[in-house]
């Protein structure tokens, strides 16, 4: 038995179902009963039940696409912060996808300090040791646009559900976007304005996250201003 809505804001401790549920991150079980473990949003699907957190520190998970700052760079490659209590490593073969000799190769021809990086995680161990690579096509240094930071528990919402929130504030926003999965967002957009729209959309995201019917008001919000464009 199901005690509370989809979607539905939830605090530790709350119980939210009863019953051979599976569980995922954000709940625990107590015999048949489940509970909430964080403040988040209730999401059941499919005998499944889990909560996603409103707050909280972006943990990288093998697989994960991030958005990084080079801090240092050692002969062996480069320190990336990836936003989050553990920095990122990228190996000079992770990045260049090729043998290199550190010897004869500067790392700063490729990457330096303050350079923004689209990466994946490669691997997480034990010790929270975590190994970047560019991956697949369109990772690596970015070039030019602007990049904001979110909390990273706000992301799905960004994200919306199969991809329809980021669908609108690309396509009625008139901008490109990359999205971190650690709370850093690049955008490109034609103009400044353009760009300070968007921004604010994504701040208003982050604030109204657990607002039922937060696409709709997003995307009456970029029509609004897209009306004001084009009068001035």
């Amino acid at each position: 038995m199901i005690l509370v809505q989809n979607r539905e804001l939830v605090i530790p401790g709350q119980k939210i179902a009863e019953g051979k549920y599976k569980i995922k991150e954000g709940v625990y079980k107590e015999g048949d009963e489940i509970f909430a473990a964080v403040v988040g949003l209730a999401e059941i699907s499919d005998e499944t039940i889990k909560v996603i957190p409103l707050e909280g520190r972006y943990i990288p998970k093998e697989g994960d696409l991030v958005i990084g700052v080079v801090i240092d760079v050692h002969a062996w490659g480069w320190v990336v912060d990836i936003n989050s209590p553990y920095t990122g490593n990228l190996l000079f073969s992770d990045y260049l996808e090729r043998k290199v000799d550190p010897v004869r190769e500067n790392p700063h021809k490729h990457l330096t300090l303050g350079d923004v990086v689209a990466l994946q995680v490669k691997e997480v161990n034990e010790r929270k040791y975590v190994l970047l690579e560019s991956g697949k096509a369109g990772l690596g240094r970015l070039r030019g646009g602007r990049m904001v930071e979110i909390s990273p528990m706000k992301i799905p919402r960004v994200r919306g559900k199969k991809g329809s929130m980021l669908k609108v504030l690309q396509d009625i926003g008139g901008c490109r976007l990359l999205v971190g999965q650690n709370g850093r967002i690049v955008i490109w957009a034609k103009t400044p304005e353009r760009t300070a729209v968007i921004v604010e959309a994504l701040k208003r995201i982050e604030r109204e996250a657990h607002i039922p019917g937060l696409t709709d008001r997003i995307r009456l919000m970029l029509e609004g201003r897209n009306v004001k464009d084009a009068e001035t």
